[in-house]
């Protein structure tokens, strides 16, 4: 039996110095689209989505990976599309995307692969939502409140290179997406190994 490999987290690195940060999600007909993507399924928006740019912080340069403030909405450069379908064809789909005041295309990345993977006794800490959560969060009964240092079971990986951690905000790739960005020099992203 083959040994499962490494996977890492992928986020975005907030110590990039003079980075943008990308705000407002929007379709073409002005609608929101942050909660739709995230999902493990197909996006279905009038694309381009049109992002703009954070009023909190001075508009920073671009760099090849990020998210959407305050969202886990990945935005890349083509050159990382072309990492991606490379390697993970299956895992992901890419919606077009502007940011306000630059012209090269950007895409958004809608992951459509999701396992069902914490390592619950080998995480940090976990905890979930409850029946006494019902209220406020019937629809996330099962999932995960919080998890504090992620690690997964390979085990239920499979042969996906990029997925999403049912029930958490997580971003997972195989050791040769984290490789490949590395030999590539793509700026903005940073990598956790779970």
């Amino acid at each position: 039996m083959e040994k499962p490999g490494r996977h890492f987290e992928i986020m975005t690195d907030v110590y990039v110095e003079g980075r943008w940060y990308l705000v407002d999600p929007t379709d073409q007909n002005g609608v929101d689209v942050s909660n739709v993507f995230w999902r493990g399924t197909p996006a279905r928006v009038a694309a381009p989505i049109r992002l703009g740019h954070s009023d909190a912080v001075p508009r920073g340069k671009p760099i090849d990976y990020t998210v959407v403030s305050g969202d886990y909405m990945p935005v890349v450069h083509p050159r990382v599309v072309e990492i991606f379908e490379r390697l993970a064809p299956r895992d992901v789909e890419f919606v077009p995307a502007t940011v306000d005041g630059f012209p090269d295309p950007y895409f958004i990345v809608n992951v459509l692969t999701v396992r069902r993977c914490v390592d619950e006794a080998a995480c940090g800490r976990v905890a979930k939502y409850t029946e006494e959560d019902r209220k406020l969060f019937a629809d996330r009964i099962g999932e995960y409140r919080s998890v504090r240092g992620l690690k997964i079971d390979k085990t239920q990986v499979q042969d996906a290179k990029v997925f999403l951690v049912w029930g958490w905000y997580a971003l997972i790739v195989a050791e040769e997406i984290k490789d490949a960005f590395e030999a590539a020099h793509v700026t903005g992203a940073k990598f956790v190994e779970v």
